[in-house]
């Protein structure tokens, strides 16, 4: 099996192990309501995080370990748990997310990198002068400026990431299981974190 890949994203390869990563951080932290049912829009929601996660890299976008520790309490907290020992936070991720606190852990970290990218790239996009804007109208017209620039640099991003999904091919992959949107390792659904 070595040599099989799930895609490609900017020119290298993904394996199936970042794959699946990042597919079980997708249904973990992606903020939505509830947690996503399609696999169709699953798989593409970590096909993108994985984009975006190599862009932030390319960027130099660094987490350190306290930003990481700080998440990790805050989501801790949401779930009641105030300061736990390193026991209770262990049997807490195995009952309720069925992950190692390193996978929790590298999952969570390539999220707030995302999240500090997308909040980077967005404030970056603001029209000069827009938060000294006082009229309703003249508000709108720069906060549609700023998802237009935010939309252009999200599709070039896109576009120079020359993403390859291995996984959606399946003329090329003859007698391969029906459902190629299932994570390789085909992970228990996990409850969403709030």
């Amino acid at each position: 099996k070595d040599g099989r890949y799930a895609g490609e994203v900017f020119g290298k390869t993904v394996t199936f192990k970042e794959y699946n990563q990042f597919f079980r951080a997708t249904q973990i932290f992606m903020p939505s309501e509830k947690p996503i049912e399609d696999p169709e829009l699953l798989r593409q929601y970590t096909w993108q995080n994985i984009i975006y996660s190599r862009e932030a890299k390319q960027n130099g976008v660094h987490i350190s370990d306290p930003e990481v520790r700080g998440e990790i309490s805050k989501i801790l907290e949401q779930q009641g748990l105030v300061n736990p020992t390193n026991e209770q936070y262990k049997i807490w991720l195995t009952r309720s997310l069925r992950m190692s606190p390193r996978d929790f852990e590298e999952g969570l970290r390539e999220f707030i990198r995302i999240q500090k990218l997308l909040r980077l790239k967005i404030a970056g996009f603001a029209p000069a002068g827009a938060e000294k804007l006082t009229d309703a109208k003249d508000k709108e017209a720069a906060a549609e400026k700023q998802k237009a620039a935010f939309m252009t640099w999200s599709a070039d991003v896109n576009k120079r990431a020359a993403f390859k999904d291995y996984l959606s091919l399946p003329e090329a992959q003859e007698g391969a299981p029906e459902d190629l949107t299932a994570p390789i390792t085909s992970p228990e659904p996990a409850p969403a974190v709030p």
